[in-house]
């Protein structure tokens, strides 16, 4: 009887686990991440796999997540590795505000696939914004999802360094940004001071091939100084190739710094 009481329990304990339509922690956590109250934060180098399996309810699945944009900044968080019954349009990774309004819809990373997609997004202010998510869900199977339904989220910051400019002395210094993908590249370059003063700001659009030549010393704040430079834009995680090179026209000798990404 004991062993019949036994197996019975376990039959129970096992029909409610099938029973269960979702099984990521997030969700099952007692502080769950289907709101703005979540506490997943994605930063650079955050990789997840999630489902979209369907919520008590039933409620199609939302999972939400906080990110924190330190200013002058970009930064780029990609869905991928979805599995079929979780489908793809443009809002299934969003930028929202705290009450769910949308600021930015993402966009194919292969353009006319739609499988995989992008949201990149690019913060030029001083400050840090803190009152923004991003928004998985919900997929195209609602609420006949299962924990079957996954994807794959992972974060990156796309801004640029280059540690060196120099238009002191009788050095001059050039910048290079080149894009070599298909799309125009819309970004931000910060010249900053040794001490990290910012002393100019210039705006850029480079369409898709081209290339842009900035002679730093047009700008009457480099003029005499060096300094170092940050690049915040709204292309894909390493898709702008950048370098200064810092020209000494006595001599003809030009030292050449490249522009670096965060590694992972």
């Amino acid at each position: 009887m004991r062993w019949m009481r036994w197996t019975v329990s376990v039959m129970l304990c096992i029909v409610a686990l099938a029973a269960i339509p979702y099984a990521d922690v997030w969700d099952v956590a007692s502080d769950s991440d289907d709101t703005s109250g979540t506490d997943n934060e994605l930063i650079h180098g955050t990789s997840q796999i999630h489902d979209l399996g369907v919520r008590p309810g039933p409620v199609a699945d939302e999972d939400w997540y906080r990110v924190g944009q330190k200013r002058q900044t970009s930064f780029e968080v990609v869905v991928d590795s979805t599995t079929g019954d979780v489908g793809f349009n443009t809002s299934l990774l969003q930028l929202v505000t705290a009450a769910g309004a949308l600021i930015q819809n993402s966009v194919s990373t292969t353009p006319g696939l739609d499988y995989s997609h992008s949201l990149r997004f690019v913060n030029t202010t001083a400050s840090t914004v803190s009152d923004q998510y991003v928004r998985v869900g919900p997929a195209n199977c609602g609420t006949a999802c299962s924990s079957s339904d996954q994807y794959h989220i992972r974060a990156r910051e796309t801004t640029i360094s280059v540690a060196r400019f120099n238009n002191a002395g009788s050095q001059v210094t050039v910048l290079l940004l080149q894009n070599p993908t298909d799309v125009t590249i819309s970004g931000t370059v910060f010249f900053w001071s040794t001490l990290g003063v910012l002393l100019q700001t210039q705006a850029h659009a480079i369409p898709p091939k081209a290339l842009h030549v900035v002679n730093t010393t047009g700008f009457v704040p480099l003029q005499g100084v060096g300094g170092s430079i940050t690049i915040a834009h709204n292309g894909p995680y390493g898709s702008l190739n950048v370098k200064s090179v810092a020209l000494e026209p006595s001599t003809g000798f030009s030292f050449d710094t490249p522009g670096v990404y965060r590694v992972n």
